[in-house]
């Protein structure tokens, strides 16, 4: 059974769903809603990540250096480079949703506490 758990804006709109130890991120673009992006995400990788950074304020950057040397132990469809940046920040999505961390926004900057 497919669970709701949550919307998160950024410049997109990204609704976070959880179905069988994984989570989902559905990125819609407001001006083109047909068009959708998703990512599965491995519940272990949140809670990975939630460990590691429960206190702190970071970039979608600075929590892919946290994911890179666990990224194959944990089953993730990247390791590095910048699709591992773009997939820690849905990771952190999932955190905002659940709401374990807060979102703020500088300049074109989002980073995110961890709480």
């Amino acid at each position: 059974m497919i669970k709701f758990i949550g919307q998160v804006e950024l410049r997109n709109h990204r609704r976070v769903y959880y179905q069988n130890d994984s989570y989902r991120v559905e990125q819609i673009n407001p001006t083109r809603e047909q068009v959708t992006y998703s990512y599965d995400i491995p519940d272990k990788a949140v809670d990975y990540l939630y460990n590691q950074l429960n206190g702190c304020i970071v970039t979608p950057e600075e929590a892919s250096t946290v994911l890179k040397p666990v990224a194959k132990n944990l089953n993730l469809p990247f390791t590095c480079g910048h699709k591992l940046d773009y997939y820690a920040q849905e990771v952190l999505v999932v955190l905002v949703a659940l709401g374990k961390a807060s979102l703020s926004k500088e300049g074109r900057r989002y980073f995110y506490t961890i709480a």
